[in-house]
């Protein structure tokens, strides 16, 4: 799971557990299988399942591997299993990075890691921006709230300062999209901005703290470049993004009369506040950049009914994390058992059971385990881009990423589910399960948009981010708090791995869950549709899901 920032959890915002329907059950899952696929694409061998790493390809063909003795048809290149993709790996020069404050002939320089932290550069050797700086509110446009942060601005040639996300009263859907830094940075690159300094809210920054943002940048940062040479991801003339701490601007503002505070307060208001700051920044790095390549992995369980089995249900779990880094305790290698090894082998053995089933699904079902989604949903977002199957005939996506079973599992949350009419699948298949489906917890986390489902929701397709709920079926046991201590003590650290408890009892009921999701949507008369008047659906679907690129 890519950069995930989610607050402690109230218990009282969950719906209580349901209650196991009668008789038995058409299939089993084993979670001792299931973990049988996690030992090893969570050994130490695989050294983390860096993206474009000999651990990765190792992955890569172990699920291969499995795809084939399953009897999957191939759906990569060609006769592959695998979809390879080219891509391309920034890295800062040491000691080249260089963030300054003029005014009045006065220069003042930040410090790094305190002050702020930058990446290389994807396209440039060197990078030197002098430039006015304009403050920009959340640098969001969003006709449909009649709001406008850019309203009015003459940002040729500026540098902005944002906070990152979005006004938070906006409506969830709405918040989630113009949230996005894609969406901020090519509407700035319009209006000929040429960088942005990124503050978090004082909302953020206590959820996620500055020193995890610092252990971030410890790794490179990665695009995919398209067959015609064509890097995603950069604009033309948006040279930089500086992430900057609260000290950093305290520091930015020193000799300014507006205050960080007043900043801070702005952005809680929901006003824009946008204004002229009446200094410049210097921005200057030097960076090499170094093409590679990484893949998904693909295969296809063909439908059996003559009609519907041209249609694809498509279901993606990432098959990478995020390699060796910084050491904790002497350990660097960060395994990542449930991020994601754990969502990958779930599919594994639905597609097994799939597979053997008496009665094969009516439409075709294409398991896609994708690569370098730590590094931005980059194997999702090339997949969605150049498919290998018509992406018209994609009905629906079903995302595994980051399941976890630390306790007794009571219940299940579909991210997007209400976006669409996959949340009627998804409540027959909780309750086929003996789960209870629970609204999404956290819906200022705007996790609909942060994992792999995001980029077919952008090509029209209704999708849904399955994951275990946050309600435990044992009363004395706080999940909410076990949840939280995750993500606070193991999340994107190396202590991700093999030693974590795992509940076999939830991981088989999540699998079924699982299964019968995605039997109902592939076995179902009509195709999914996104609801009358939804924000994607409107944004996004029209009339079928669309085939050209962004």
């Amino acid at each position: 799971m890519t950069k995930i920032l989610i607050a402690g959890l109230s218990m009282g915002l969950l719906l209580s557990a349901g209650t196991a329907p009668a008789g038995e059950h058409d299939v089993d899952f084993d979670a001792g299988a299931i973990r049988a696929h996690v030992t090893f694409l969570a050994d130490d061998l695989l050294e983390g399942r860096g993206s474009g790493t000999r651990g990765y390809d190792i992955a890569a063909r172990y699920v291969a591997s499995w795809f084939a003795n399953l009897g999957l048809e191939p759906a990569g290149d060609g006769d592959s299993y695998f979809q390879a993709f080219t891509t391309v790996e920034e890295v800062l020069v040491p000691g080249s990075a260089s963030v300054s404050v003029r005014k009045e002939g006065r220069t003042r320089r930040l410090e790094s890691p305190g002050h702020y932290m930058i990446g290389g550069s994807y396209v440039d050797a060197d990078n030197d921006v002098t430039a006015p700086l304009t403050f920009v509110g959340f640098g969001v446009r969003a006709p449909e709230m009649g709001y406008d942060d850019l309203a009015g601005l003459d940002l040729d040639g500026h540098v902005v300062l944002m906070f990152a996300g979005a006004p938070a009263h906006f409506p969830h859907d709405i918040r989630a999209y113009y949230s996005s830094g894609e969406v901020k940075y090519r509407t700035l690159a319009d209006l000929g901005v040429v960088g942005a300094i990124v503050v978090r809210t004082r909302e953020m920054a206590e959820k996620y703290s500055w020193e995890d943002i610092v252990r971030n940048y410890a790794f490179s940062g990665m695009r995919w470049v398209s067959p015609q040479g064509e890097v995603q991801g950069v604009y033309p003339g948006f040279e930089f993004a500086v992430a900057m701490s609260p000290a950093g601007l305290e520091a930015l503002l020193a000799d300014e009369k507006v205050s960080a505070d007043t900043l801070y307060d702005v952005a809680e208001s929901g006003s824009t506040g946008s204004r002229a700051l009446g200094v410049e920044v210097q921005v200057e790095r030097r960076s090499t950049q170094t093409l590679g390549s990484t893949s998904n992995v693909a295969a296809i369980l063909p439908g059996t009914d003559p009609d519907l089995r041209h249609q694809f249900v498509v279901i993606t779990a990432h098959l990478d994390h995020i390699g060796v880094g910084p050491e904790t305790d002497g350990d660097g290698i960060y395994n990542g058992a449930y991020d994601n090894a754990t969502g990958v082998a779930i599919m594994l053995e639905v597609a097994r059971a799939l597979a053997r089933a008496d009665a094969r699904p009516a439409r075709s079902v294409l398991f896609l385990a994708v690569g370098a989604e730590e590094k931005g949903l980059l194997g999702s977002d090339y997949f969605a881009d150049y498919p290998t199957v018509p992406m018209k005939d994609i009905v629906a996506n079903v995302n595994l990423d980051m399941p976890l079973f630390l306790y007794p599992l009571a219940d299940v949350v579909a991210f997007g589910a209400e976006h669409s009419s996959l949340e009627s699948h998804v409540e027959q298949a909780a309750h086929r399960a003996g789960l209870k489906l629970s609204p999404d917890p956290m819906p200022e986390e705007v996790l609909f948009v942060r994992s792999d489902q995001y980029p077919f929701v952008r090509k029209g397709v209704p999708a849904v981010f399955f994951v275990p709920g946050f309600q435990s079926s044992d009363p004395t046991v706080d999940a909410g708090r076990i949840f939280t201590s995750f993500l606070q003590t193991h999340y994107h650290k190396p202590s991700d791995d093999l030693s974590l408890p795992v509940d076999g009892p939830s991981v088989e009921a999540f699998t079924l869950a699982n299964y019968y999701l995605i039997r109902s949507i592939a076995d179902a008369d009509e195709r999914p549709t996104w609801n009358e008047g939804n924000f994607f659906g409107d944004k996004f679907g029209g009339d079928t899901p669309a085939e050209e690129t962004r």
